[in-house]
């Protein structure tokens, strides 16, 4: 890790705090999405001062990261805004209010957003929050955003390839110029640049990429909860595709990934149920499920390769408060962060 915010570092991004905590081989963390809030909260609970306690207090119960979605807009015909407010500005704010706890986007429409706006955020999180981000990229998937920013639905994969690739360049170059169909940078660059080589970047659903495009240019995947032998066949999928990159040697970001760990991590939403026996009955991309069979049900994941599990409390009939004191009394210690 550098000093300085305008040089740049050779450090290991995967060894950054917000990595460290979050993802380790065999192992398998927890962490929550934001809003932080159930069915049965009050609005009082949405106000970004409460939400904030609430993120400190799933911190202290051994929770690895928080996520925060990017809606760009609301589309009510969708029937969810996330936490409505901008993630960069939101994340910023939890920051300044945590210590420990990881800090993802889950993840940022790439897309629709300037690539050197999201290098120059994405390095400003890292620096802000120490080490503690990770920066979660998607291609997204409501039509109405893409035609407010001038963009067919039906482009998003080509413009997040090109994208990520300037984005890049950006984040790990120093006074380069770079030219796309977007735009030219010379003479200039963006600052700061991340405390480590990179800012740690995990891939979030498909992208519209193949999963051996996912594996070559992200530090790890975020997929969605499937049917089990689904998903473990996905898992080793995905451990092929990473030990094909390695095995290439030097990416075409000249960078030789070989034999570094690239975790596998999903989704998952629940509705906690009162009785902790109580047996799994699907909701949508979950469970209604009591916790000794949601330990199960992880121990499982754990068991074919998962590491890391972003639970959604939406869908619960509990206080979030309520539902997270009991995941970090009987769930959370089975697969605490990893500091």
């Amino acid at each position: 890790m550098t000093d300085s915010p305008c040089a740049l570092s050779d450090g290991d991004p995967r060894e950054l705090p917000g990595f460290r905590r979050t993802y380790a081989s065999g192992r398998l963390t927890l962490g929550l999405g934001f809003p932080l809030r159930t069915r049965a909260d009050l609005d009082e609970v949405r106000d970004p001062t409460v939400q904030a306690k609430i993120a400190r207090a799933a911190e202290a119960g051994g929770v690895a990261a928080l996520y925060a979605r990017d809606i760009p807009l609301r589309v009510p015909s969708f029937g969810d805004v996330g936490q409505v407010y901008d993630p960069w500005v939101f994340l910023t704010h939890i920051a300044a209010h945590t210590s420990r706890i990881a800090l993802g986007t889950a993840g940022i429409v790439l897309p629709v957003r300037h690539p050197l706006h999201v290098a120059k955020s994405a390095a400003s999180l890292d620096r802000l929050s120490g080490g503690r981000f990770l920066l979660g990229l998607a291609s997204g998937d409501r039509p109405e955003e893409f035609r407010a920013f001038g963009l067919e639905q039906g482009e998003r994969g080509e413009q997040f390839r090109e994208n990520l690739r300037v984005m890049t360049h950006a984040l790990t170059t120093e006074m380069r110029g770079i030219r796309w169909p977007g735009g030219w940078m010379h003479s200039a660059d963006v600052v700061p640049k991340p405390t480590a080589t990179s800012v740690p970047t995990i891939m979030i659903g498909s992208c519209q990429q193949s999963v051996a495009y996912l594996a070559a240019h992200g530090d790890g995947w975020m997929t969605y909860p499937r049917e089990f032998d689904a998903q473990r066949r996905t898992v080793a999928h995905w451990r092929a595709m990473v030990a094909a990159h390695a095995d290439a040697g030097a990416g075409d970001d000249g960078v030789d990934d070989g034999g570094v760990f690239k975790p596998f991590a999903q989704s998952l939403q629940i509705d906690l149920a009162e009785d902790p026996d109580e047996m799994a009955s699907p909701i949508t991309f979950g469970f209604r499920i009591g916790r000794r069979r949601l330990v199960d049900h992880l121990e499982d994941l754990r068991g074919i390769g998962v590491n890391h599990v972003q639970l959604s409390l939406g869908a619960c009939r509990r206080p979030v408060r309520e539902v997270i004191a009991e995941l970090a009394e009987h769930v959370v210690p089975r697969f605490p962060a990893l500091d």
